[in-house]
């Protein structure tokens, strides 16, 4: 084991934009469809851990 394992150049980056443009295209999917349409269990889902107790 002499060589290192490197990473090729500019993966980082791309697995970064793929990352930010995933996050970007559910926020524009959210607002186009409606967020009860994208994610309709979310006002049913409980709050298990609250700050107050």
């Amino acid at each position: 084991m002499d060589m290192m394992f490197t990473i090729p150049g500019n993966t980082l980056l791309v697995t970064g934009v793929a990352i930010v443009l995933a996050i970007i295209g559910f926020v524009v999917t959210g607002f186009v469809k409606g967020w009860k349409n994208v994610m309709p269990d979310y006002d049913k889902m409980k709050d298990e851990l609250t700050i107050d107790g």
